[in-house]
């Protein structure tokens, strides 16, 4: 069982932890609004939210294509081959800049949500169900599918799995649109129960086989690019899944593997990971998933227990998670009060730090935890920092060359080349100008804002050090490389 927090347990530090974890984080005056209202208003409001309040409008080019014809017209083109590679190039050019768009309005969308938690639970089935534009390319498909996942944010584990069992996305990216009666695809049947399900160890290569027929049949519609089932492609002969014979179709073996005891655990695990630590006892996973099974794998009253239990907020799970690149990137900008950069910096950024929205290294998604960080990504952060601060153009923090090609036609040179200045921030909005002259309140109060708890002895010493160095220097400058400074050491890097 997880055992609730106590309300008189509940205070300023609880507040940032929930926040960070269940939405983006936020500024001291958001901490303490939250800490006002308690932890039941805030849950509600976080929790409650439906997706209308978090909607995201499509973007105006996210509108399904004729693919057929868009193909048959570049084989068909008569002009010269060379002419044809053009025209080849300036639909990848196309597709390139409506993922960059995605991208954008997707980040911005973060920033600036009413329903923070309905976002954080996209990113994290985003991870889940990992699909990657290198090999969808196309922009709508993964619109579509971004769609799927907010809609099914709190909503039905099965339902969502069936979703994106017909979302074009996933089909390409598993080859599931190829599979037909005689010669079903495997590899939607494998990943399935392998990732989304159940995890290694809880299904034979039978069940991958016998699944995959039930599979089969499963097609995309290019004329319009929706989903359409092929009834003389499906193999509806009988099948032995899991132990039980019939004439099984997908919806059915999801269902199957949905009363798997293993489902539970295994999304149980991947949740508590995702917002509380990296390694969750087993009791604690045996505690979510047993709350994912009372609430039939209903997601809204199962994160509405996790957020409000004792577990959630111990030591081992507060200040210790590593921000991933996303949480970094939205929750800096925040701090700042600032302005998210530029759409390609932005998506460059965070191709450098290891997490670029909608190109997930591989079906497995993101590793997280201690994958965020090594002596390149790291020194990356310590320099975007002062980019976001300053507004200064940065060189790379590691060889541009040994970086992996943009997707889509992205160039493919240094990851800061010739990159626009932008206007430092305005420190009046961080620092009040009283606290300049007072170098130990102002230390103090940008630990708890960008700490959200006072820092160590050695690091506040190190931070008055910076500021006894400059006297009496207490200008915009002086202020900003104060944030930098603190903003480039191992505790801004955890949330």
């Amino acid at each position: 069982m997880l055992a609730p927090l106590a309300s008189d347990d509940w205070n300023y530090a609880k507040a940032a932890h929930l926040l960070n974890r269940a939405a983006f984080g936020g500024a001291p005056a958001e901490i303490e609004a939250a800490r006002e209202k308690g932890l039941a208003k805030v849950l509600s409001e976080l929790t409650d939210a439906g997706v209308g309040a978090a909607n995201l409008p499509a973007p105006a080019w996210a509108q399904p294509r004729n693919i057929r014809e868009i193909r048959m017209a570049i084989r068909q083109e008569k002009n010269e081959p060379g002419e044809r590679n053009e025209k080849r190039r300036e639909f990848r050019q196309m597709e390139g800049e409506n993922i960059l768009d995605l991208r954008r309005c997707w980040l911005d969308h973060m920033m600036t949500t009413p329903a923070p938690l309905v976002e954080k639970m996209t990113l994290f089935w985003h991870g889940h169900f990992a699909t990657s534009v290198e090999k969808v390319r196309d922009g709508y498909w993964m619109w579509r599918q971004n769609d799927t996942l907010r809609r099914h944010a709190f909503g039905d584990f099965a339902a969502l799995t069936k979703e994106i069992s017909r979302d074009p996305a996933m089909m390409i990216y598993l080859d599931l649109q190829q599979s037909r009666k005689e010669h079903p695809n495997e590899n939607w049947a494998r990943e399935l129960m392998e990732l989304f399900t159940v995890g290694i160890g809880n299904y034979s290569e039978t069940d991958i086989r016998e699944s995959a027929r039930a599979f089969t049949g499963y097609r995309i519609d290019m004329t319009n690019q929706q989903f359409r089932f092929a009834p003389r492609q499906h193999d509806d002969g009988p099948k032995t899944f899991m132990g039980k014979t019939g004439p099984w179709n997908g919806d059915e073996i999801i269902d199957a593997l949905m009363k798997q005891p293993a489902c539970a655990q295994f999304l149980a695990c991947k949740l508590w990971r995702f917002f509380a630590e990296d390694e969750p006892a087993p009791r604690i996973v045996d505690a979510v998933a047993a709350r994912i099974r009372e609430h039939n794998f209903e997601m809204r009253p199962v994160l509405r227990e996790i957020f409000s239990s004792r577990e959630f907020y111990s030591d081992e799970a507060m200040r210790n998670q590593i921000k991933s690149p996303v949480q970094y990137l939205i929750q800096t900008t925040k701090l700042l009060a600032t302005e998210l950069p530029a759409a390609p910096v932005a998506q460059n950024a965070m191709r450098q730090m290891g997490q670029i929205l909608f190109a997930p290294p591989n079906v497995k998604g993101w590793d997280g935890g201690k994958a965020w960080v090594s002596t390149s990504t790291l020194l990356f952060r310590y320099n975007f920092a002062n980019y976001l601060i300053n507004g200064d153009a940065m060189r790379p923090a590691a060889d541009p060359a040994k970086q992996k090609g943009a997707d889509l036609g992205f160039r493919r040179g240094p990851l800061f080349a010739n990159i626009p200045r932008r206007d430092p921030i305005d420190v009046s909005k961080v620092i009040p100008p009283e606290l300049r002259g007072k170098p130990s309140e102002l230390v103090a109060h940008l630990g708890t804002r960008l700490f959200q708890a006072p820092p160590p002895e050695n690091e506040r010493d190190a931070f008055l050090q910076y500021l006894k160095a400059r006297e009496p220097d207490t200008g915009d400058g002086t202020m900003r490389g104060l944030l930098h400074l603190m903003m480039s050491t191992p505790r801004f890097q955890l949330a």
